[in-house]
């Protein structure tokens, strides 16, 4: 295993890779560094790099403890245990504390490879470690009847579905202003700023789409990422108005999928499913209407030296910051 000491050089070998997940896409990072995070790079060789990953070193408040965290890998699919192993056992032994959330499909080998280099599932839980997968050429591929109820719905309200080309200060204002919104809606945590969307928006593998009303009023935003022939699903962003306009997701989405499939992209993830038996069960409701694929990531691993820290940290999350366990 290698450090690379900057971006430039890392983001260069990790272009050897055909599949990167957006968590470790040159513009994820360019929005972490927009929070004001610090990355560490490393790769197991710099030519025919075969595992590239970047992650940060968080201090979590009162315990004093510094984690560093990666959120997926980008990694060729062909990669046996022994390779996975010897990275990861490298990586176990520059700090105290590992957090690994991994959003790429689940692969025997890279859980036999992860445990046998010391990582083990983290005591909580905290992010669904499932997806659902489009096909986007597969025409058999058929949506749910309720999905093609809504999506016509939308199109009677003559529903305009478009991408935006270049994102200016007022599109990424606007979103922002609407994600806020569906946050306080949806009593969820997670806020966005406008320097992290600014950043994330300035990279040419990220799409904005919006769906408006005829009077070219916003009702909703989503953000992809496109790689090669994959797509994921990364922000969305409604607003409580949409809501008078049903269907109006839907056809976003669909529209969406046209768009991508003309432009050669084969594989939509939408970015975890959540199922379960509490309000995030609507966002599962809504996305299996698209009668895609359900697959599982590596989910989340974790390297600890101190079973104690561990323990305090998952308390932390818990009862601190009031994260749902899956």
């Amino acid at each position: 295993m290698i450090e690379i000491s900057n971006s430039e050089d890392f983001f260069r070998y990790q272009k050897q890779l055909k599949v990167i997940p957006f968590t470790q896409s040159e513009a994820w990072y360019a929005m972490a560094v927009a929070k004001g995070a610090t990355a560490r790079f490393f790769v197991d060789a710099k030519t025919n790099t075969s595992i590239a990953i970047w992650g940060v070193e968080s201090k979590v408040p009162l315990f004093n403890s510094i984690i560093f965290r990666v959120s997926g890998e980008a990694r060729t699919a062909e990669l046996d245990e022994k390779t996975i192993q010897a990275f990861y056992n490298t990586l176990a032994s520059l700090f105290k504390a590992i957090e690994i959330d991994s959003n790429t499909k689940y692969n025997v080998e890279m859980e036999v490879g992860l445990r046998r280099a010391g990582y083990k599932r983290p005591i909580g839980v905290f992010s669904c470690p499932l997806t659902l997968v489009n096909d986007l050429v597969k025409e058999q591929q058929i949506r749910s009847r309720s999905w093609k109820r809504n999506v016509k719905i939308a199109q009677k309200a003559n529903l305009v579905v478009k991408e935006v080309g270049n994102p200016d200060n007022t599109h990424i204002n606007d979103f922002v202003a609407l994600f806020q919104e569906m946050s306080k809606t949806k009593e969820m945590t997670h806020v966005v700023s406008y320097e992290e969307i600014s950043s994330l928006l300035a990279h040419n593998s990220i799409r904005l789409y919006a769906i408006a009303t005829p009077k070219n009023e916003v009702l909703a935003y989503r953000i992809v990422q496109v790689h090669n022939d994959y797509a994921y699903d990364i922000f969305a962003a409604n607003s409580n108005k949409s809501r008078n306009y049903r269907g109006a997701t839907y056809l976003l989405v669909e529209q969406l999928f046209k768009s991508l499939k003309e432009e050669g992209v084969r594989y939509f993830d939408f970015g975890r499913i959540p199922p379960s038996n509490h309000s995030t069960d609507k966002i599962y409701e809504f996305k299996i209407g698209a009668r895609g694929e359900k697959v599982q990531y590596n989910g989340e691993w974790a390297n600890y030296k101190s079973l104690t820290t561990e323990i305090l940290v998952f308390f932390y999350k818990y009862f601190k910051l009031k994260k749902q366990r899956y």
